[in-house]
C-alpha cells in the first residue's frame, strides 16, 4: 500500500509525533517515579532498585508472552494494532498516575503491577507496517528537525513542570495519556494493512532454541540487556548523580538530546570521510567505549558528554534505539515477517535477564558496584553484539 496520498501520510507522521511526544514526556521519568517511590515505602535504596528491576521484568514477560497473540492478529489489520497499542500505553500512564493519585489502596502495588502489566501489552501489540514505513520520502521531511527539537525540549518541560505541587507527576502522567490518546484518534487515519504471521503461538517459542536462529536469538539478548542498563538502570544512575533532582534530570535530558541532533550528523559524516563507517573494530571499540565513558561520570556535564558520544557513534542496526522516547525495538520499528516478533521476545528476555541479575546484585554489593557492574555487562554485551550482527544476516522466509 502506498502514501503517496498526502493526507495519509501526514496521518502517519502526526500519529508518531504525538505519540513519541507522550513518551518523551515520561516514560523515562515514570520508572525514576516507581524508583522513589519504592523508597519512601522502604527508606532503602537498595529496596527501592530491587523492587524496580522486578517491575520491569514483569512488563518484560508481558512482553513476551502477548507478542505472538498480537503479531498473529496483525492478519486481520495492522491499523486495529496501532490504535490498541497506544491507547494501552495511554492507560498505563494514567493507571501509573492514579496510583500516584491514591486512587489504588494505599500501598498502590496494585496499581504498579497493572502499569506495567498495560506497558508490557503496548511493546507486544505496537508494530508499525512495514509497507507503511517504507512507502516513500514524507512530504513534510523539511519539518524533521523542528520536531526533533521540540521532541528533545519534552523532557526538560517534565522536569520544569515537576518542581511545582506535590500532585506534579499525576499531572504530567494524566497529560501525557491525553497526548496518547490523541495519536490513536489521528491512528485511524492511516491506511489498514495486513500482515502474514504464520507460526502458532507454541512453535514461536520454540524457534528460540533451533540451530539456525541461535544468531538472531544471541544477537536479541545482547541488544535486550543494553536496552534494560539503557533505559533503566542508567536513568536511575543519573537521577541519584544529579541528588534527586527532576529539574536537573530534564535539563540534562534534554540538552543531551538536542546536542545528539547535531553530533550524530558530523560523525557519519566524519566516519564517511575517514573510511571508518563499516569497519566492525571501529564499532566495537566505539560501542563498548561508550559504556565506559557512562562509567567514568559523575556529574551533569560527565553524563551529557558520556550520552553524546555514545549514542552519535552509535552504528545503524536492525534494532532501532530512540533516546527521544527511551526505548528500543527490533527491525527499527517495522514489522518485517516472524522473525520480527522473535527478535522482540529475545529483547524483552535479554532485559529480564539484566534485570535478574541487578536483583541479585542489589542484597550483595553496595549500590554504586551494582550500577557499575550493571552498566559494565551492558559494554560487554554490546561489544560482543557488534561482532555477532557481523557474522552474517538472520535467515528469513
Amino acid at each position: 500500500m502506498s502514501l503517496s496520498n498526502g493526507v495519509n501520510e501526514s496521518a502517519l507522521h502526526a500519529h508518531r509525533f504525538l505519540l513519541r511526544t507522550g513518551l518523551s514526556l515520561v516514560h523515562a521519568f515514570a520508572w525514576v517515579f516507581i524508583f522513589e517511590y519504592f523508597y519512601l515505602l522502604s527508606t532503602s535504596v537498595a529496596r527501592a532498585l530491587e523492587s524496580v528491576v522486578l517491575l520491569y521484568a514483569f512488563a518484560q514477560f508481558i512482553t513476551i508472552v502477548t507478542t505472538p497473540v498480537s503479531a498473529a492478529h496483525l492478519a486481520k489489520g495492522t491499523r486495529r494494532s496501532l490504535v490498541v497499542g497506544a491507547l494501552t500505553a495511554a492507560c498505563a500512564f494514567v493507571v501509573l498516575g492514579a496510583s500516584f493519585s491514591g486512587f489504588f489502596n494505599s500501598p498502590a502495588l496494585w496499581g504498579l503491577a497493572l502499569f506495567a502489566t498495560l506497558l508490557g501489552l503496548y511493546r507486544a501489540l505496537y508494530f508499525v507496517p512495514y509497507k507503511l514505513v517504507s512507502a516513500g520520502p514524507s512530504t513534510i521531511a523539511h519539518a524533521h528537525t523542528y520536531f526533533e527539537v521540540l521532541l528533545a525540549l519534552m523532557p526538560l518541560f517534565a522536569g520544569l513542570t515537576l518542581v511545582g505541587t506535590q500532585s506534579a507527576p499525576a499531572r504530567l502522567l494524566f497529560g501525557a495519556g491525553a497526548i496518547i490518546v490523541l495519536a490513536s484518534v489521528i491512528a485511524y487515519l492511516i491506511p489498514d494493512t495486513r500482515e502474514r504471521f504464520s507460526w502458532p503461538y507454541i512453535y514461536t517459542f520454540k524457534q528460540l532454541f533451533r540451530k539456525k536462529n541461535q544468531e538472531l536469538v544471541l544477537q536479541s539478548l545482547l541488544e535486550g540487556m543494553q536496552g534494560a542498563a539503557l533505559f533503566l538502570i542508567w536513568p536511575l544512575a543519573i537521577f541519584l548523580i544529579v541528588e534527586w533532582s527532576y529539574v536537573m534530570l530534564g535539563v540534562v535530558f534534554s540538552v543531551t538530546l538536542l546536542a545528539i541532533l547535531l553530533m550524530r550528523r558530523f560523525y557519519l559524516w566524519f566516519s564517511h570521510r575517514i573510511s571508518v563507517h563499516d569497519s566492525p573494530i571501529v564499532h566495537t571499540v566505539v560501542a563498548v567505549s561508550g559504556w565506559i565513558a557512562r562509567l567514568a561520570a559523575g556529574t551533569p556535564v560527565g553524563i551529557i558528554i558520556a550520552d553524546v558520544y555514545s549514542y552519535s557513534t552509535l552504528p545503524e542496526r536492525g534494532t532501532r534505539v530512540d533516546p527521544t522516547t527511551f526505548e528500543h525495538v527490533s527491525d527499527r520499528g517495522a514489522f518485517l515477517d516472524e522473525y520480527t516478533a522473535l527478535k522482540e521476545i529475545g529483547l524483552a528476555l535479554g532485559r529480564i535477564m539484566l534485570c535478574v541479575l541487578v536483583f541479585f546484585l542489589a542484597f550483595a554489593f553496595v549500590l554504586p558496584v551494582v550500577l557499575a557492574i550493571a552498566l559494565s555487562i551492558a559494554a560487554v554485551a554490546s561489544g560482543i553484539s557488534v561482532l555477532v550482527a557481523r557474522r552474517g544476516l538472520a535467515p528469513a522466509y
